[in-house]
């Protein structure tokens, strides 16, 4: 073979090698980050939402100034007081994962539902925390990732889940199908190397613009997106299974919503077959009560509804633990 020939077809196979070093590379940094899906409309749609609020690689946005005691926040970022890593003996430990309603927006810290719960439940007896890690935005698919990532050493023996229905993105795998396009955008979805470059150029973005990292604006990429057009609601699915396989108890709220009536925006239909749904509306019904006594907004619990949703919640978890 003529040396011309032999080094062009050596270029590629040089190439091929470089590219395969760096992904490989790039799986050890960014093990957990290559297959996050926060979709950047929702990441852009929250960051510049306070100054507290960050661009993060894996959850889409995360609060950046821990301790925080004028809300509330611990150094772990929970809205509790301060959360040992290593769990007490014989103590039961639960997280409730969801948005500012979970997080209590316009409640004092021990108002929020979660609060409210784990005194409940302590009054009955039972030695157990119930640890709010709320935030403004947070879905299924933060959810999700808390569960996977942040949470994980904390040992929890259940999940409160408080997130819409049809909320957000399944975060899955992308089309299975066998056409170049689902091909290429299953090796985009896998690729650890892709994940770095994209990384890259949105922090490099904000610092040549002058912007802060909170403000960022995500920029427009030419290439396809490694995540499916096709949007299945909510990760209710991939939560459970999670959890099942490491033994964690999941109580899924209905989300109550108020907007003329109080309403769930969470049902059985949202959720994987034998699931444990907590319905707290028909209790919010029962009060008598008016939307505007039990909820500050559409979303947002007064403390009264807060201590009715509690309520409800503190007898599910005390049933399953006794």
């Amino acid at each position: 073979m003529r040396p011309h020939l032999r080094r062009l077809l050596f270029a590629p196979l040089v190439l091929l090698g470089c590219a395969g070093a760096a992904e490989a590379a790039a799986r050890v940094a960014l093990r957990e980050a290559a297959t996050v899906s926060v979709p950047e409309e929702m990441v852009r749609a929250h960051l510049g939402g306070g100054a507290d609020i960050v661009y993060d690689s894996v959850l889409g946005w995360r609060r950046q100034v821990v301790p925080n005691p004028t809300f509330g926040i611990e150094s772990h970022g929970f809205r509790h007081a301060e959360v040992k890593v290593a769990k007490a003996a014989g103590a039961l430990r639960g997280f409730a994962l969801g948005d500012s309603q979970t997080f209590g927006a316009g409640l004092d810290a021990d108002q929020a539902y979660a609060s409210v719960t784990e005194r409940l439940l302590r009054a009955d007896g039972l030695d157990v925390e119930v640890i709010n890690t709320g935030l403004s935005g947070y879905r299924s698919i933060q959810a999700l990732r808390l569960m996977q990532g942040q949470l994980a050493p904390f040992e929890a023996d259940f999940v409160v889940v408080d997130c819409q229905g049809q909320d957000s993105p399944h975060d899955a795998l992308p089309p299975q199908g066998a056409g170049w396009r689902d091909t290429a955008q299953r090796g985009l979805f896998e690729s650890r190397l892709y994940r770095a470059a994209r990384l890259g150029i949105e922090q490099s973005s904000a610092r040549l613009g002058g912007v802060e990292k909170r403000n960022l604006a995500l920029p427009e990429f030419s290439l396809p997106s490694p995540f499916p057009a096709a949007r299945m609601g909510g990760n209710h699915d991939l939560i459970q299974a999670w959890a099942d396989s490491h033994q964690i108890k999941v109580f899924f709220l209905d989300y109550p919503f108020g907007e003329g009536h109080v309403r769930a925006l969470v049902g059985a239909d949202d959720l994987p077959a034998g699931a444990h749904l907590v319905a707290t509306v028909p209790a919010l019904e029962r009060t008598g009560l008016s939307v505007d006594d039990l909820f500050l907004d559409n979303n947002h619990l007064s403390a009264r509804g807060s201590e009715v949703v509690a309520g409800e919640l503190a007898a599910a978890i005390g049933a399953w633990a006794n």
